[in-house]
């Protein structure tokens, strides 16, 4: 099985023989330099490297989503293909929820991710600083603790936004590194870590590469 590329800000994730492992771009290098392997890449740093290898397939230029404008990711544009018509939400460094209905792109929105926004209270006030997040009631205000308010600030806005992009009750599929919590705050949604790599694995058999 050649295995499938998500090339990240950060890291690298490859799906392979079943399993996802991540590893820093210059391993990747490394390891995958002489193999042959299908990607998307969203490191523009990293462009003119990636060209240079020639066993390496970038599958953007065979990626196409109606309704989808210049400039918007290739990863968001690979996520909507992975199911159908649905609301997708990548949860990483940033959060994005996206809606595809009629086939289409609908429109979407992205957000600073769930890290980020915890981290950014801290810059206000050193109170505001709080190590991790707690799971919350959504429909309860907190009273309890900075921990608890913070939460709450975090996920409710997220989920409220969710609702509101939603109204045509379409099936909700979130992926990302926070994917899995963000998911069991909003009824229904789905989590699969493999999410990406269903879309490109969608675009290797439809033979657009």
């Amino acid at each position: 099985m050649v295995p499938l590329v998500d090339i990240g800000n950060r890291y690298a994730h490859i799906f392979l023989d079943g399993k996802i492992i991540s590893l820093e771009h210059s391993e990747l290098f490394l390891k995958f330099a002489h193999k042959r392997i299908y990607y998307i890449n969203v490191k523009h740093a990293l462009k003119v490297k990636l060209q240079a290898m020639k066993e390496w397939i970038d599958l953007e230029p065979y990626v196409f989503v109606k309704g989808s404008y210049e400039g918007m990711g290739i990863d968001r544009k690979v996520l909507l293909l992975s199911r159908g018509d649905g609301i997708y939400i990548d949860a990483g460094s940033a959060i994005t929820i996206d809606k595809f209905e009629d086939n289409q792109f609908q429109g979407g929105v992205i957000l600073p991710g769930i890290w980020t926004q915890k981290s950014s209270y801290k810059s206000i006030s050193p109170y505001l600083s709080v190590e991790k997040l707690q799971r919350v009631d959504l429909n309860t205000l907190p009273k309890g603790s900075t921990q608890e308010t913070l939460s709450y600030s975090i996920f409710a806005p997220i989920v409220a936004l969710v609702e509101k992009i939603n109204s045509s009750n379409l099936p909700i599929f979130c992926c990302g590194g926070d994917g899995k919590m963000l998911a069991s705050y909003i009824d229904g949604a789905i989590y699969s870590k493999e999410l990406l790599f269903e879309g490109m694995r969608k675009v290797i058999k439809e033979c657009r590469c």
